[in-house]
């Protein structure tokens, strides 16, 4: 959470989760995603699920990105070669040093510096 709240100013950070009804209200409770994450967007309520296109293309519209600016983390592989579909690079979570390092390989090729 330290580090998405970091990236405020250099990158947008969003959520794509695989939901059931009640989850947002649920998670906002437990973790406050929304103090960092802007859009969540939840699969019961764009009604489709990661690794279907159609919830990446629903959560790209809400982020207001094409899929070559958009970096993807999930904790499932399954899930990254969905996103790949649409064209959106994305790494599997295995540790946080390695997904940083990852982000912040993704931000410097985008920004050029």
């Amino acid at each position: 959470m330290e580090y998405a709240r970091s990236l405020r100013g250099r990158a947008g950070v969003a959520i794509l989760s695989n939901s059931a009804d009640g989850a947002r209200e649920e998670e906002e409770r437990r973790h406050g995603f929304s103090a960092v994450f802007d859009p969540i967007c939840y699969s019961h309520e764009i009604g489709a699920n990661k690794p279907e296109p159609e919830a990446y293309e629903a959560a790209l519209r809400a982020m207001q990105s094409t899929p070559e600016q958009v970096f993807f983390i999930d904790d499932r592989q399954q899930q990254i070669d969905g996103a790949a579909r649409v064209g959106i690079r994305g790494i599997v979570h295995r540790d946080n040093a390695t997904t940083v390092a990852a982000v912040e390989e993704f931000l410097t090729a985008a920004t050029g510096s």
